[in-house]
């Protein structure tokens, strides 16, 4: 019976000293107001658009083991493919990509782009790794750039 009693001593102090523990605040400390209208800076913009760039089918004829030589076939169909151009006013920089770019690809180029303002090249994973966001990032400002 005594050490029932004790027992019940015990856990009844631990459920009391657990539950009146301070707790961390759910409430954030710091509130950031953004005023939109007050823009300060802006980076550089980029254009996105469709291009249509003509195409015409030709043939290949084998000339060797391991060579081939492009001819002109009369009967190759023509038309016009569309590409996504990107280009940056006031440069003589822009990039053409297949409209097979998958959409997280493009998405991760444009925003990378546009955060570093440096032109998209090729190859991506060597441009996403070398253009960096520190170049105009504010050095007081602490950024998680993996993401």
């Amino acid at each position: 019976m005594k050490s029932s009693f004790i027992i019940l001593i015990v856990l009844v102090s631990g459920i009391f000293f657990q539950t009146c523990k301070p707790q961390k605040s759910l409430v954030p400390s710091l509130v950031r107001t953004v005023k939109p209208d007050e823009v300060v800076r802006y980076h550089k913009p980029l254009n996105v658009r469709i291009a249509w760039y003509p195409y015409e089918n030709q043939g290949l004829i084998k000339t060797g083991d391991d060579s081939y030589k492009i001819v002109k076939d009369d009967s190759a169909k023509t038309g016009a493919i569309p590409a996504i151009l990107i280009t940056y006013p006031d440069t003589q920089d822009s990039i053409w990509l297949d409209m097979g770019t998958r959409n997280e690809t493009l998405g991760k180029l444009l925003k990378h782009s546009i955060m570093t303002q440096e032109p998209i090249t090729r190859p991506f994973d060597k441009y996403l790794e070398t253009a960096s966001c520190t170049k105009c990032h504010p050095k007081n400002v602490e950024v998680d750039f993996d993401w």
